[in-house]
């Protein structure tokens, strides 16, 4: 058995025991699919290569029309709380199938995917692009489930893809890199894919994908910030809002509209209306400026000036330091060391 035989194998046993955890546990059906399509495609490799099948009995093309599909449904899966896979699914399986039955000559399915990969791809951002606006319409803690990390992932995949291309292309010069570019290749594949169901995991657990509800009162507070002037939602703004600051409900790290809908009576898309439209700003931002108001206040009280700057901001509700001074530096125009600074040496000038 070659170098790159027995890192296939040892890719396909890795991504199959990865499959069983991420569908045993219920963590991600979809990227289970996708990493039993990647085992799949390993294994055929390596029966082709050691069977010496003719081009006429190789399948190994079709699995390049899974990736796609495999890709969108494990996004979709992370972004929306019911979208898990079920039977309408498998039409997103007919190209490959097609490529089975008949077998076309390469580079003929690789040209017949790519603009459905593209597609697919498109669909992905959308989804994303939606995640990402409508969870900070529906809790202050946004910053906790964003899926950056899918983009990053991505990114990492094209490099990976790029690199795999230019093995490709100097394979006929230099022969003894051929292989071991391509272990490099499967091993880069397999790690990703090790590391996006850690991320997935952590993100399944903070409950990171926008239920039915949740995608209705995001909606909603979006669209109800372009009715600035309406009385009704004004003055439902001011009650929510004084409910908020009397009982400093900001102070919850995991604050959502839910909650604020139980304090205030009425429904999670009432509260996102009212919000949206009462101060101008998603959820999220409303939250985040009434926690920095409350970081300035406490570093300009002088019976905490022994507190550190990371005490007073996790005391404000924020559950991150990046996320901190992120958010603080967005709405001060400055970083909240400098504030804290400063006042510090006010406190000391009028002691």
């Amino acid at each position: 058995m070659t170098l790159i035989d027995s890192v296939q194998l040892l890719a396909a046993y890795h991504a199959t025991l990865l499959a069983l955890f991420l569908v045993v546990r219920r963590i991600s059906p979809s990227l289970g699919l996708l990493s039993l399509v990647f085992a799949a495609h390993m294994l055929a490799n390596l029966i082709t290569g050691q069977a010496g099948l003719p081009q006429s009995a190789d399948i190994t093309s079709a699995f390049g029309l899974l990736y796609g599909p495999g890709l969108w449904l494990f996004v979709r899966g992370l972004c929306y709380r019911d979208a898990r896979p079920g039977w309408r699914d498998l039409l997103h399986a007919i190209p490959a199938l097609l490529v089975v039955v008949f077998r076309p000559a390469d580079p003929l399915p690789q040209l017949a995917g790519l603009p459905l990969l593209v597609g697919y791809l498109v669909a992905i951002a959308f989804a994303l692009r939606e995640h990402q606006r409508l969870t900070g319409e529906i809790r202050a803690d946004d910053d906790r489930v964003h899926l950056r990390w899918v983009r990053h992932a991505f990114y990492a995949f094209v490099l990976i893809a790029a690199f795999d291309i230019a093995r490709s292309a100097l394979a006929a010069r230099l022969p003894t890199l051929d292989d071991t570019g391509l272990a490099l290749v499967l091993v880069a594949v397999t790690s990703l894919l090790s590391a996006m169901a850690w991320r997935t995991r952590d993100h399944v657990r903070a409950r990171g994908a926008l239920s039915p509800r949740g995608l209705e009162a995001g909606r909603a507070g979006a669209a109800s910030r372009s009715a600035p002037d309406d009385a009704d939602m004004l003055d439902d703004f001011a009650r929510i809002d004084g409910i908020v600051r009397e009982r400093e409900l900001w102070r919850e790290p995991r604050l959502s509209l839910a909650d604020i809908a139980r304090e205030a009576g009425g429904t999670s898309r009432d509260v996102s209306r009212a919000v949206n439209a009462g101060s101008g700003r998603s959820f999220s931002a409303y939250v985040n400026g009434l926690r920095v108001d409350a970081v300035d206040t406490m570093m300009a009280d002088p019976g905490r000036a022994d507190e550190t700057l990371l005490t007073l901001a996790f005391e404000a509700g924020f559950n991150s330091k990046s996320a901190f001074n992120r958010l603080y530096r967005e709405l001060r125009g400055e970083t909240p060391s400098r504030a804290f600074d400063r006042a510090q040496t006010r406190r000391a000038r009028s002691g």
